[in-house]
């Protein structure tokens, strides 16, 4: 029988999160953008799901603005660990994950996370500097991340599972893989 497993996708407007969803998703994921000045902005959450092995995982993406943070919570709960994303292209916009950042920290404090620093490709923010703004915790995981790249997506999320295997168990996992799926970019 497969294991379920919640994993919310977090941070700021902008970060890539319902990009990585989109990305990550076996389904076709379910979005509820609308347009926004410039681009659209989730106002509810985007879901996807995968296999990974045994696991089922369930991808929910979360509102980044501040207007949707009510529903942080309630998308949130019964989650077994976040991925915490930032847009690293610029130091303002890892500035605007602050705020979010540590409304998940204070809320869920014992949920395993990691971060990833999104838009490598144009990334204009060190990933000690996301640490340092942010204020992450030296264990807390912090990995490059480009979310229209698929295999940099899978990365991270394998980051997460291993991440969170090695806190429920004291060890890595020794392999993972994404069954049934390409992992090419």
């Amino acid at each position: 029988m497969a294991k379920v497993f919640k994993l919310v996708i977090a941070g700021p407007y902008g970060a890539g999160k319902t990009t990585f969803v989109k990305t990550l998703s076996e389904v076709v994921p379910i979005e509820t953008d609308v347009p926004s000045v410039g681009k659209s902005t989730t106002v509810a959450f985007d879901y996807g799901k995968l296999r990974v092995n045994d696991i089922v995982v369930h991808l929910f993406g979360v509102p980044g603005q501040e207007r949707f943070s009510f529903l942080w919570r309630i998308v949130a709960r019964g989650m077994h660990a976040y991925i915490f994303m930032v847009d690293s292209s610029s130091l303002e916009s890892v500035k605007a994950a602050v705020f979010m950042y540590n409304y998940f920290t204070s809320t869920f404090p014992n949920t395993p996370h990691i971060i990833a620093a999104n838009k490598q490709d144009i990334a204009k923010v060190s990933l000690n500097d996301v640490r340092t703004v942010l204020g992450v915790k030296p264990e807390i995981k912090i990995v490059p991340l480009i979310a229209v790249n698929k295999k940099m997506v899978l990365e991270t999320l394998i980051t997460l599972l291993s991440e969170v295997h090695r806190l429920m168990y004291g060890s890595t996992l020794s392999s993972i893989s994404k069954s049934g799926s390409d992992t090419g970019t």
